[in-house]
């Protein structure tokens, strides 16, 4: 039975496997250049409400936008795209919930987070057919047994994948848009200009970020865990998701903040890439062995009298060339983990939060002046007193 929130097929409310399609770069030379919308204007100074609406409105706007390229067959970056808004989309409704309210019900944010899952099967499939295209061995003697199989294999499960994103996001998310958009209007119309500003309510989602980056990213060096591989990037992504509206406002701290989340939001997310295909490539080697050993036991059978083999049609599953793979993935994936600790660990790691604490203080002391002191009392003289005789006896004073 369906959920009531959600119209999307039963199939899809069950949480699928960790995407891993986030960090793969453009996996297509046809592809027209990601473009984003510039964050609007003054949003540290605005009610924080009616800033986070504002940065909201942009992100469905982008979102609309890439998901009237799901159809194109050559634009692969389509879906990516669409991903990345959404997900930017649901981080600002989460992060900023106490100044929102309730212009975006929960429900409706279940279903923008049914959205994404229901693409994430597309995105992995192009991923992993990227990475596998890249660095499959060079054909001839040692052309890989067994890589042409998986091939076919991912770009089955993606066209699959694809036809049904194509019949079921669009008419989904534009109900949802509507709803969403109509929310943050409201939100708009009523901006509750004695709200605190967009700066503070920015600042204080920093430090709390900073905290949690510098916990997930020791549990990920330390357990080396696909879960807290993947909880790391995201708490990175959530810097970089807050500190990106307002990077034209503080130039050039900001920007360089960004930059540096990028590069470790890069290795942590070619980390879980690679840990996530290492899980795949596992599954592949057991399902090509189950295959031939069914193909062999069908051989067998067929010389019984009257029983003929089926003819095999496409590539011949294979696990010698899975194998290699998943040996060489196996090598990056340990190289990755020593870079993390030489570039990400001890004094790097403890600037760059030093850095983001700074900044997230200057947005708060920048909008929250210090208090002004009352100007000091003047004395006044009485006028008989100033004008006293010299040498006439003061008053006596009682005890």
């Amino acid at each position: 039975m369906r959920p009531v929130c959600s119209s999307f097929p039963a199939r899809w409310a069950v949480a699928p496997r960790r995407s891993i399609g986030s960090s793969a770069p453009n996996t297509c030379a046809v592809s027209p250049p990601v473009t984003r919308r510039p964050p609007p204007a003054g949003l540290l100074a605005r009610p924080a409400p009616a800033a986070a609406a504002l940065v909201g409105l942009t992100l469905l706007d982008e979102a609309r936008a890439a998901c009237g390229r799901l159809d194109a067959p050559d634009d692969s970056e389509a879906l990516h795209d669409f991903r990345v808004a959404l997900r930017r989309l649901r981080t600002l409704l989460r992060s900023f919930r106490p100044e929102l309210g309730r212009a975006v019900a929960k429900k409706l944010q279940r279903r923008l987070r049914d959205a994404t899952r229901a693409t994430s099967a597309g995105r992995d499939a192009e991923v992993q057919l990227a990475w596998v295209r890249t660095h499959r061995p060079e054909r001839g003697r040692r052309s890989g047994p067994g890589v042409p199989w998986l091939l076919t294999r991912l770009e089955d499960r993606q066209n699959r994948a694809y036809a049904d994103i194509r019949q079921e996001i669009p008419p989904e998310f534009r109900q949802i848009e509507r709803r969403v958009r109509r929310g943050l209007n409201a939100t708009l119309v009523d901006p509750s200009p004695t709200a605190p500003p967009f700066a503070a309510a920015t600042g204080r989602l920093l430090r709390e970020q900073t905290a949690m980056l510098e916990q997930e990213l020791e549990t990920a060096r330390s357990t080396r865990d696909q879960d807290a591989v993947h909880a790391a990037r995201i708490a990175v992504k959530r810097l970089r998701y807050l500190l990106e509206p307002i990077a034209d406002e503080r130039p050039p701290r900001a920007g360089a903040l960004v930059e540096l989340l990028k590069r470790l939001q890069n290795v942590l997310g070619e980390l879980h890439d690679l840990q996530v295909l290492l899980a795949e490539l596992g599954v592949a080697v057991a399902e090509a062995a189950a295959e031939r050993a069914r193909h062999l036991h069908a051989a067998a059978l067929a010389g019984t009298p009257g029983r003929r083999p089926a003819k095999r049609t496409g590539p011949r599953p294979a696990s010698a060339g899975l194998l290699a793979l998943a040996r060489f993935a196996g090598r990056l994936h340990d190289d990755l983990f020593r870079r993390l600790d030489a570039e990400w660990a001890g004094e790097p790691l403890a600037t760059l939060t030093q850095d983001l604490r700074g900044f997230a203080d200057d947005l708060v002391a920048a909008v929250v002046p210090p208090p002004r002191l009352p100007p000091p009392r003047r004395t006044r003289v009485h006028p008989a007193r100033s004008r006293a005789r010299p040498g006439a006896a003061e008053p006596q004073r009682h005890r």
